[in-house]
């Protein structure tokens, strides 16, 4: 059947059905063809029906079609855009009961002419939306070569009817010949297809690619059903393709072979690997041979250079099992075809190590790696050897690689593959889950499918779920777009490593203290034992407890944490790889990347996170073949605690993310505008101002942005973290302004006269790239922020924060609710003795405000914005008037003093000084950003959000900006709206939460066998049901077991020394030599080399580890230090190396000598009063260095004008 004649068909059918007089059928994207079988009287306007620009639909247009509209007929029929511009012209209700739309069930996206594309992407990769866009189009997308346009709703009252009911099953199939596979993880995938066929395409057979496992959307498998009834109409059909087991028997090609043995040594051979045969229908292993792992990633880069289809790789391989290799070979493959390798990284100290390796271990050097420590110059200089061919092994962070598009990092090379590491961090309810890792997917679909840019994506993990309720492996593959990847699945199983778990009756009281009793006795019994021993602890604190109570024994443990100072972190990581301390208490910090093979025993204080976490975290003991690891846990349901708390910390509620819709519905009205730049602190009263108030913002809108594109296939809301590229605010004198602009003409503008100074907005991004590129960004900012970053031209400036207010509702009336608001809590606080909860002080706001919702979460927030800790007897956190304390699983709080009237008033006063005197209703005011008076400007702010008596917008502060672009903000009102309105995603993730707590207890509180325990992990990591695993693993016995008289027992049957004794590494990061030309100070990177091996640290870290070879390295290339970096030198030479000072500055040395005033260059008597300095000298040879020319010299002098006092050794020297 011909296409045109079969949506003719369908409509009419539709129409027939349901025609009642005079209505309006709204259709959506058909074609000039299938639009002229219809009867013209019944086309509205036929001349705009095809339309897509913006200047058809004029007011001259509205009138003739309203016109129209209001004459009597059997039925109208007019297109989606018409419906759009009429609408905007008149209010929707107008013809509301008149109106049906017949939606085109099977897309979302629509072909768009490429004359009428219009969407262009700037730096950081934000995609502004064009002012000139038709309004019925969400967004514009390039899909390849091709165009399309998604369309935004309009009301939902309208009704609507979808075209396409039919819907047939699909079947399994075997593809001969060339293809179409089409990805359900792409939310386009599907269109693109469905469009070709539409467009004449006589490929209408495809196959789609689904595991058993994965978890179906059932929105997603209906449309497919139904586009599958659609092609079996036209002859064509969708299938399912059939699931493929590993390969098992494989050898490895002989250029890998040889590859390997180039790089790892001649000794060197591939492992193997235990993974799964097909984890979708068995538990059976298999071993197959690295070399077929590096084989697929090399083949699948050579069909992208080919212009064949590419697909990517999916890994999950155990902690050890040699994963960097996987990767490292095949970008070494690309290296030598002259393209570019990049590999995502999440730790700045994994990539440091990694490229490290690479040098030092490969002996390749065509590494580096790309980061925030990095000056300006440092990381365009290895951008631009990137681009020159000189480094194709680039390491970068996600928040880098997201910032840019790929061509500023490579130029107009290749980009022959792409890694992501520690691919685990991207699934949505990890414990580490990184919001900057989901970005990543977007932006590499973009690379891909937008640019037309062809290579394969390596995603590599330890861990991960595949599949079931708690899946990681299909959620990563999802977010990430992977292409049709290859999955291995690593045996989870690990039978060198035993389960040594104790239960134990809950503590009654002090539960921490006794918990931190417990782990302390274990690490004093465990040292006597002698295994050595990684402890992890949820906190920092913890740590900090447990070693301060073995200060009597110092030498049994040492610790490491993310706050660290990097130096103190090597050391510690260097006395536990070297048994120097046979103990670790450490945070999960110490994990990813961590190479030490002789652990034998993993200890935790209390878990931190779920099981997924826990069996990576135990994974790094028994790395050695030879030694047997052992996973020690005293648990009892109350060490939950942790693992809850911080999944609480770090969960959003529903709630928020509806207010986080509500702020930015705000934002859209107040500024008239879909492209939003808002601070991160525009949002901090829904978050109850949080630590990491950043990490949660971009969560939710993250959160938001994906579940609107599972559940509408466009993206009605495109977020992004907009890092670089700042623009802040500063005030500065009169006098000194005219000195600002003349150093930085084109990054410096007046923004407006206060007092005796002026407010300047500054481009720091323009003077960081003129004028400080020798600095890293973070440390510019920093400077910045600190008032210190001009005064190398003596111009003072003060930081300002540029707050804007909006009342919505005139100024009495505001000022009465704030009044009232205020008066409220200074009478609870007065009725409250003692210590109270959130919920009491809600039920006391609720009997004033009459609103439930306001009263949590104005209650909320001034708990957690005004309470603090007890620092000492009689002393609270500064700034707070009430006392925070912690009683079993809630805080508790009292009113510690009455500072709450100071705060109250200020605030009032604030607002009445904003609007009296002014009819205005936005007013904004510039302040300086460290004051009192700033935290009480965004406070009131936060209270008029909350009793939604206004609006308010941050920008200049330090937290970073975010770029929102609106398409569709007619959906974005509705669901704020709607106190019904849920996040899929985010349900999801909190049931999972809810699931994975239960599988936790029910693994640790009962008594299994070490076989029944590795099953059960099995099991669950291969997707298994909750209720399933517990119905299988029973048990009526809890484990009763003395962990330290278990070990000692194992220990007794260990021989052997284990110690890991690889050597040091070179800490080698990338040659960055010495300069003559460059100007260094603190953020500078430099290779030195000492003793025989090459190191490279920051300047900074030079002057404290090696300040010796750092000036010796100054001396030989003669290049400039700023004047921090001398002071500091100088004074850690004279302190600590005394003799080498003295030596270094021979007569350059100060000293007292008679004749002057004050101490002077030796140099100057040496000149000038060479007799009497000489008579000095012989009687301090020690305090002036004088080189062998220099003596001679003095000594001919003496020699030529009192010869009597030179002595007889010095006489003999210049005689000779």
């Amino acid at each position: 059947m011909n296409i045109a004649t079969y949506y003719h068909s369908k409509i009419s059918q539709c129409i027939q059905s349901h025609k009642k007089a005079n209505a309006i059928f709204v259709v959506q994207g058909i074609n000039a063809d299938c639009l002229n079988r219809f009867e013209e009287t019944h086309i509205t306007d036929k001349a705009t029906f095809l339309s897509e620009e913006h200047t058809t639909f004029s007011k001259e247009w509205f009138a003739n079609f309203f016109t129209t509209l209001n004459t009597p007929k059997e039925y109208h029929l007019i297109s989606y855009a018409q419906l759009t511009y009429l609408f905007s012209y008149i209010d929707a209700s107008f013809f509301m009961d008149r109106l049906v739309i017949l939606e085109d069930n099977l897309r979302q996206l629509y072909p768009l002419d490429k004359k009428f594309y219009l969407e262009k992407e700037e730096k950081e990769n934000i995609e502004r939306r064009s002012d000139n866009m038709p309004l019925h189009h969400a967004e514009q997308l390039k899909i390849g070569d091709e165009y399309f346009y998604a369309l935004k709703s309009v009301s939902q009252q309208i009704k609507t009817i979808q075209l396409h009911q039919e819907e047939s099953e699909l079947e399994f199939d075997e593809p001969i010949g060339d293809y179409d596979l089409i990805d359900l993880s792409d939310a386009y995938d599907l269109d693109v297809f469905v469009n070709n066929v539409l467009q004449g395409s006589n490929q209408k057979v495809a196959f789609i690619k689904q595991h058993q496992k994965q978890p179906k959307n059932e929105n997603a498998q209906a449309l497919v059903r139904k586009i599958n009834a659609f092609l079996e109409i036209l002859g064509g059909e969708l299938f399912f393709l059939p699931e493929v087991s590993v390969e098992e028997d494989y050898k490895p090609l002989p250029e890998t072979t040889a590859a390997l043995k180039k790089y790892w040594g001649n000794n060197a051979n591939f492992r193997n690997l235990k993974v799964y045969k097909n984890p979708n229908s068995s538990k059976e292993i298999i071993e197959i041979s690295q070399g077929l792992i590096v084989d697929t990633i090399i083949q699948e880069y050579e069909n992208a250079k080919a212009s064949k289809e590419v697909r990517d790789l999916f890994l999950t391989a155990p902690t050890g099992a040699g994963k960097s290799l996987l990767f490292q070979l095949p970008s070494f493959h690309v290296s030598k075809n002259g393209d570019v390798t990049i590999i995502v990284s999440p730790l700045i100290a994994l990539m440091k190590d990694q490229v490290k390796g690479i040098i030092a271990d490969r002996e390749y050097n065509k590494v580096a790696y790309l980061n925030s420590e990095l000056s300006l110059i440092d990381r365009e200089r290895i951008i631009d050897n990137c681009k020159d061919g000189e480094i194709d092994i680039l390491y970068m962070s996600p928040e880098l690689l997201l910032s840019y598009d790929i061509s500023h990092f490579i130029g107009e090379r290749t980009l022959g593959l792409l890694v992501i590491d520690e691919a685990h961090l991207i699934t949505t309810w990890g414990r580490d889950f990184r919001v900057d890792y989901w970005f990543l997917g977007n932006h590499i679909r973009k690379i891909r499918k937008y640019k037309n840019i062809q290579f394969p994506m390596v995603a590599v993990t330890a861990t991960a779920i595949y599949g079931g309720s708690n899946d990681m492996v299909f959620d990563s593959i999802d977010s990430l777009v992977m292409q049709n990847p290859h999955i291995f699945i690593g045996q989870v199983k690990r039978d060198d490593i035993e389960f040594v778990i104790n239960n134990y009756d809950k503590f009654e009281s002090r539960y921490e203290r006794s918990k931190l009793n417990q782990t302390v006795s274990f690490i004093r019994d465990i040292d006597k034992i002698g295994l050595k021993t990684l402890v992890y602890t949820p906190y920092t604190k913890h740590i900090k407890q447990i070693l301060s109570e073995l200060n009597d024994a110092p030498d049994i443990a040492t610790g490491y944490y993310g706050s660290l100072d990097s130096h103190l972190k090597e050391l510690a990581y260097r006395q536990f790889k070297n048994s120097d301390r046979k103990v670790m208490v450490s945070t999960k910090a110490f994990g990813m990347g961590v190479d030490i093979s002789d652990i034998q025993v993993v200890y935790h204080h209390a878990p931190s996170g779920l099981l997924p976490d826990y069996v990576q975290e135990i994974g790094r003991v028994a790395r050695n073949p030879k030694i047997k690891g052992y996973a020690a846990l005293n648990y009892s349901s109350q060490d939950q605690r942790f693992s809850k708390a911080l999944h609480g910390m770090s969960a959003l509620r529903q709630y928020q993310i509806r207010e986080v819709l509500e702020k930015i519905h705000k934002a859209y009205l107040k500024h008239k505008s879909r492209n939003l730049l808002l601070s991160i602190d525009d949002f901090g009263h829904i978050f109850e101002n949080a630590i990491d108030l950043d990490q949660k913002v971009l969560t939710a809108l993250m959160m938001i942005e994906k579940d609107y594109l599972a559940k509408n296939r466009f993206n009605v809301l495109i977020a992004r973290p907009k890092k670089l590229f700042v623009v802040v605010f500063a005030s500065v004198s009169e006098h000194e302004f005219a000195t600002l602009k003349n150093h930085y003409p084109n990054a410096v503008r007046e923004i407006t006269k206060l007092y005796q100074n002026v407010i300047v907005e500054v481009d720091l991004d323009k003077i960081w790239m003129q004028n400080f590129s020798d600095k890293s960004f973070p440390s510019l900012k920093r400077e910045f922020y600190n008032g210190k970053l001009f005064r190398g031209i003596n111009v003072e400036v003060k930081p300002q924060l540029k707050i804007s207010f909006e009342r919505s509702i005139n100024y009495n009336q505001a000022y009465q609710q704030l009044d009232v608001l205020f008066n409220a809590l200074q009478q609870a606080f007065v009725q409250m003795q003692g210590f109270f909860t959130q919920e009491e002080l809600q039920a006391k706001l609720k009997n004033v405000l009459q609103d439930d919702v306001k009263a949590e979460k104005l209650s909320k927030f001034v708990l957690s914005t005004f309470s603090g800790r007890m620092i000492q007897p009689g002393v609270i956190e500064d700034g707070a008037f009430l006392q925070r304390k912690k009683e079993r699983h809630q805080y508790k709080y009292r009113v510690f003093n009455n500072r709450y009237l100071q705060a109250f008033a200020a605030m009032l006063k604030r607002f009445g000084r904003l609007f009296e005197n002014t009819d205005e209703a936005i007013v904004n005011r510039f302040i300086t950003n460290k004051e009192s008076n700033a935290v009480t400007y965004v406070r009131l702010g936060y209270f008029m959000e909350m009793l939604q008596i206004g609006t308010f917008e941050i920008k200049g502060g330090e937290n970073p900006m975010v770029f929102i672009r609106i398409n569709d903000p007619q959906r974005i009102e509705r669901d704020a709206n709607n106190s019904y309105y849920k996040n899929t995603l985010l349900e999801k993730t909190l049931e999972r939460h809810y699931l994975s707590n239960e599988i936790f207890d029910h693994f640790f509180l009962n008594g299994f066998t070490n076989k029944e325990r590795w099953d059960f992990i099995e099991d669950y990591f291969l997707g298994e049901d909750v209720d399933m695993l517990k119905e299988n693993y029973q048990s009526n016995e809890s484990n009763d077991l003395d962990i330290i008289k278990h070990l000692n027992k194992k220990a007794k049957k260990l021989t052997g020394d284990y110690t890991d004794k690889s050597k040091k590494e070179d800490n080698n990061i990338h040659i960055f030599k010495a300069n003559s030309e460059t100007y260094y100070n603190m953020d500078n990177l430099l290779t030195i080399e000492v003793d025989g091996k090459q190191e490279t640290l920051k300047v900074s870290e030079w002057l404290n580890h090696n300040p010796v070879a750092f000036d010796q390295e100054k001396r030989k290339h003669q290049f400039t230090i700023d004047k921090s970096v001398f002071d500091i030198l100088s004074n850690r030479l004279k302190l600590h190396h005394y003799e080498y000072f003295k030596r270094s500055l021979g007569l350059k040395l100060r000293i007292n000598f008679k004749g002057y005033d004050k101490p002077m260059k030796a140099l100057v008597p040496y000149k000038n009063k060479p007799v009497e300095f000489y008579k000095w000298w012989c009687n301090n040879t020690d305090e002036v260095y004088l080189s062998l020319r220099e003596k001679i010299v003095l000594f001919d002098k003496v020699a030529m004008s009192k010869p009597d006092i030179l002595k007889a050794a010095h006489k003999k020297m210049i005689n000779r």
